[in-house]
């Protein structure tokens, strides 16, 4: 184009792993299908309100419960999970590369993962269960007196040291009398813009907001060539990061659409066969806002509406030990910062399974 054309007032964004290269029936599509229906029934459940979620975290440490379960539990979680038609050692194996993969990448960008198991002392934990989940998302797997306090801290302290001090506090208030096991999950990146935007050209400007409000926001703006895509009532464009093939995608709905109208024509196999590919190189301008979010959800319920339903009641997690087991809470706490330098993220995933029996 001879002028630029002008990208503002952001509302929906994301982050891919562009090296993954999903395609059908492997385990990084069924992520992308996963992380589209959990937005979705979020974006119902919370209608007009901020959602940020890794919806990674929330899959694979329900994916090591998963490695405990059996009939319907299990298949109601590979339903969910869109992983139904993959064999579990294939799928393991995939995770296993993965998790190896990632880390501190240079002095540019950081990705890491850790996988947790903490178990009370004294459930006899099936060594099945234990050893897969060593082997398959290097989890750290240790028993736990959770009748002390001090379990709380532990816990804490572990998801403070992963995510980099962004989140210390996901154990608070999840403990009862009958939890015997906690299942967690935390990633934290933090990665700078292959091209970074320029402080002084940030200024407050309109922020378009839901209903035709608007209210005036921290905008910083920079004028180059931008991978580009214009869609079906939608523009966007893919902001990569430096020393990896990392992008932060960021989706503008047009003049008369929202972000639900965006979901609802978005879903994992749109994502992989037709909007990934399909941006292209076009100069423009592009303000985007500068922004600090912290966000906390319970993902019982809208696990429980996209189908996994056993695992919260008369659950099959014989895999896992003798005595009858079930996910009680599924918390998730996450942190996001989006500045003239970059991005820093973390967030931290833990499923409370308990016993049956009266809360003391």
């Amino acid at each position: 184009m001879k002028t630029p054309t002008t990208f503002a007032y952001c509302l929906a964004i994301s982050a891919s792993l562009a090296a993954s290269q999903p395609g059908p029936q492997t385990p990084a599509a069924a992520n992308a299908a996963f992380a589209f229906k959990l937005l979705r029934q979020l974006a119902k459940d919370q209608p007009r309100g901020n959602i940020f979620i890794s919806p990674y975290g929330a899959s694979t440490a329900l994916q090591m419960a998963s490695n405990g379960a059996g009939g319907k539990t299990k298949s109601e979680i590979q339903q969910v999970l869109g992983i139904s038609s993959l064999q579990s050692n294939d799928l393991n194996q995939a995770n296993t590369r993965v998790t190896r993969s990632l880390g501190a990448v240079g002095t540019n960008v950081v990705l890491a993962i850790a996988n947790a198991i903490w178990y009370r002392i004294g459930t006899p934990v099936r060594p099945e269960f234990i050893a897969a989940n060593q082997q398959s998302f290097q989890a750290t797997v240790a028993p736990m007196d959770f009748n002390d306090a001090r379990s709380v801290e532990i816990m804490n302290a572990w998801a403070a040291d992963k995510t980099h001090g962004r989140i210390n506090a996901i154990a608070d208030g999840l403990i009862t009398p009958l939890t015997e096991l906690l299942l967690a999950n935390a990633v934290y990146f933090k990665g700078k813009w292959s091209e970074p935007f320029d402080p002084t050209a940030t200024r407050d400007r309109p922020f378009h907001l839901l209903g035709g409000r608007q209210t005036q926001a921290p905008m910083m703006e920079q004028t180059r060539k931008f991978a580009y895509r214009r869609g079906t009532r939608y523009q966007a464009v893919r902001l990569p990061y430096q020393g990896w093939s990392l992008a932060m995608y960021v989706f503008l709905p047009d003049a008369g659409s929202d972000p639900d109208s965006l979901l609802d024509i978005m879903n994992g196999d749109t994502w992989q066969r037709i909007t990934r590919p399909g941006f292209a190189d076009q100069e423009g301008t592009l303000f985007l806002p500068k922004f600090t979010i912290r966000y906390s959800i319970e993902l019982r319920q809208p696990l429980q509406a996209l189908g996994m339903r056993s695992a919260f009641a008369k659950a099959d997690f014989s895999g896992i030990a003798d005595q009858p087991l079930f996910i009680s809470q599924v918390r998730q706490r996450t942190f996001a910062e989006v500045n003239e330098e970059g991005t820093e993220a973390a967030a931290v995933t833990a499923y409370n399974i308990k016993t049956e029996g009266p809360e003391i």
